[in-house]
Formats: C-alpha cells, structure tokens, sequence
C-alpha cells in the first residue's frame, strides 16, 4: 500500500513539475523573443518551437462539458456515457478532436476494481467510436493537455472528474459513483480486475485461433 501511494504521489509530482515547466519555458521564450505576445489562460500548454516568423498566439482555457450520471449533455454532445462503459473500468469522459484525417474521438477510463491504473484509447472515428477499447496508459490528469504535434481538443466531456486524479481515496470514492451509474442502468461487470497487458495477450489468442 506504501508502495502504490509514494508512485501515485509521484506521478502526481511529475505533471506538476510538466506545468510549472512550460510556465518556466513561457517566461525563457518571452525575454528571448520580445516581439512575441503570449495571452495564456485556462490550461497549460507547451510552447510552439522557436522561429523567425513574428506571431502573437492567445489560449483559450478548455471548459469541459460535466455529464454526471443523470445528467443532459447539450444536443449537439453525442452521448457516449453507455457505449463505452467496459467491463472493469469506469468511463472517466472522451474528447474530440479534428485532424487532418477528420474527427477523432479518444476514451478515458480508470478501473473499477483493484488498484487504480488509468487507460485511454487510440484515436477513433465516430462511427466506430461506441466500440472503442483501453488502447495504452493515460494519466487522467493530463487529458485534454496539448503536446507536440498534438492540437487542442474541440471539447472534453467529463464524466467522473473526482476519480480523475491519482488519489489514495479511490477505493471509497470509486464504490458511490459505481452506485450512481448501477441506478442509471449500466449493468457492467465492476468487479472484474481489468489489466491491459492481460487483455491484449487474450485478443491476440482470440485473433490466432480465428485465423488458424
């Protein structure tokens, strides 16, 4: 348990120090390149690379899109709060974004059992959104954060945004909100210990016996 609470609170350590960075690289950007203008707000965001052309970049905070169990997401939110429930996890929310391939959705979950380990999916288009799946390791904290090479979402819909964080209460906050979605109609199997390696391994038997 000692164990699991000193890597939690690292982690937690680790996108503070990222924030407090690109705040730093902020600052370093803006003596060096004085005719440059930053207006940040809302969420931190990693600043372009350094170039010749004079440009002026403004930052529009992010306002996620609450949608608790029994809540009415705006009409034009798809509402993808069962689709997505898995076995072993709970839907932490998904966001949208537009590439040059068209819109994309990803997925966020932590597990609903065991330890809590937090999962996102690949990419997915919108017809085969409903049928997304843990793809790699997220941390639930920088959802929605842009990276390189990465653009900003269109929104972020939070569907559990207290069991976001890496936090030493989820196993009590995890039950109440299981509760809440249970009462919603979402009959998922919360108790199964989901782990993605061992999900992968199975799909990939399951593929080679279908092809053998």
């Amino acid at each position: 348990m000692k164990k699991t609470s000193t890597v939690q609170n690292l982690k937690k350590r680790i996108a503070e120090l990222s924030i407090e960075l690109s705040k730093i690289n902020e600052e370093l950007d803006s003596i060096a390149n004085p005719d440059k203008e930053y207006r940040v707000s809302g969420r931190p965001r990693i600043i372009p690379f350094p170039g010749t052309e004079r440009f002026q970049t403004e930052i529009k905070p992010l306002i996620p899109y609450k949608a608790f169990p029994g809540m009415v997401l705006p009409p034009d939110i798809p509402d993808y709060r069962k689709s997505l429930q898995r076995d072993g996890l709970i839907l932490l929310g998904w966001d949208k974004r537009r590439t040059e391939a068209g819109e994309r959705f990803t997925a966020y979950w932590v597990t609903s059992a065991g330890i809590s380990r937090f999962y996102a999916s690949k990419q997915y288009e919108p017809e085969n959104f409903p049928l997304a799946l843990p793809d790699h390791k997220s941390y639930a904290a920088e959802d929605g954060i842009e990276f390189y090479g990465q653009g900003a979402p269109v929104y972020i819909v939070h569907t559990a945004p207290e069991l976001m964080m890496s936090n030493p209460l989820h196993s009590e906050l995890r039950p109440s909100h299981i509760k809440k979605l249970k009462k919603q109609g979402i009959d998922v199997d919360f108790k199964y210990n989901y782990l993605l390696t061992y999900e992968r391994n199975r799909s990939g038997k399951k593929a080679e016996k279908a092809g053998a």
